[in-house]
Order: C-alpha cells, then sequence, then structure tokens
C-alpha cells in the first residue's frame, strides 16, 4: 500500500511502544508566566503500565519485549525519491535543490548532484548512515537550493524519529515501494 501523506499520521507517530513525553523546569515561584515553551528542558521516552497487584503476580511481564539496556547500532538507509511544489529560491522563480541527511554528527548530501532551476526535482538518491540509539535519534532531512556565489540557502526540512519506528510493532511494514517507475 501506497500512503500519500507521513507515515506518521496513519501509523500513530510509531508510538505503539514508546510514546513521547515532554521535559519541562518547574517555577521558581507562584509569580512566574505560564509559558511553556519557556520551561521546555527535552523528552523522556518511553512507556508506563500500571497493572491491579492481583494481575501484576510475581512475574514480570512488563520487562518482555524491551530491549537491553545499552546503545544498539543500526544502519539507516534513507530513499530520496523526489520533492514537490518546493518555494521558489532563486530570482528566476525557480531553486536549484540538493538534500541533506544528517543523524547526530554524520552528515551526507547531494549538493555535487544538485538539480537546476526545478521546484519539483525527482532525486532518485540514497544515503546509508550508521548510527546509534539511543544517543542518534533524530533524522534530519533538508532541501537547500545551491548557490553560485554565497552561501546555500535553506528551502525546507523535517526531523524523524527513527527509534520510534525501529521499536515500532509496524516497522516492517513501512517502507517504499517494491517497483518504483519516474
Amino acid at each position: 500500500q501506497i500512503y500519500n501523506s507521513e507515515l506518521e499520521n496513519h501509523f500513530d507517530n510509531f508510538e505503539d511502544w514508546l510514546c513521547i513525553f515532554p521535559l519541562h523546569r518547574g517555577k521558581a515561584n507562584e509569580d512566574e508566566d505560564g509559558n511553556e515553551d519557556e520551561h521546555f528542558v527535552g523528552k523522556y521516552k518511553g512507556s508506563f503500565y500500571v497493572y491491579p497487584t492481583e494481575e501484576a503476580g510475581t512475574e514480570p511481564r512488563v520487562s518482555r519485549g524491551i530491549p537491553r539496556n545499552r546503545p544498539i547500532k543500526v544502519l539507516v538507509r534513507v530513499y530520496i525519491v523526489k520533492a514537490t511544489n518546493l518555494s521558489p529560491a532563486d530570482p528566476n522563480g525557480k531553486a536549484d535543490p540538493y538534500v541533506v541527511v544528517t543523524v547526530g554528527q554524520e552528515q551526507k548530501d547531494t549538493k555535487e548532484r544538485y538539480i537546476p532551476k526545478q521546484l519539483n526535482p525527482v532525486f532518485g538518491e540514497v544515503v546509508e548512515l550508521t548510527v546509534s540509539f539511543p544517543v542518534e535519534s533524530e533524522l534530519t532531512v533538508a532541501i537547500f537550493d545551491h548557490d553560485l556565489v554565497g552561501s546555500d540557502d535553506l528551502i525546507g526540512e523535517t526531523k524523524i524519529d527513527l527509534e520510534n519506528r525501529f521499536y515500532s510493532n509496524y516497522r516492517a511494514n513501512c517502507g517504499v515501494a517494491s517497483q518504483y517507475d519516474m
């Protein structure tokens, strides 16, 4: 099945096993303003299971299926098929897009193969990165406009939580179609 929107919309953000809870710093006093963005300090990723005492028994049911508490190395393969309806970045109303994929300190780009004067580029690229969970779990895919003079302009970017996708029960069912025809 091919989905016409983000897979997160169809699979509940891949939070069937791991949930993301925002962490906020407490207020110093009662008079402090309630702007939550200023108090955001990070996120907790995990799950909670609460059982009545008689159901829990002596067997630890919670620990079944939970990964070991140590880093795990995985190979991430990103298929960059195409982009649609990009915002113009050049005075001629077009863009010269290329892709930058980043996870942690590792970064790969297609700058040498930018596509000139195109707002609906077909990249047809694949990028492979080796990452370590849980340290490097956020993948960033950014599209830049190549400029001959000055620095390249960011057209847009998206961030994908790899760890949730890896541990999700939907993991084996998500991916690129077996056939792709330009």
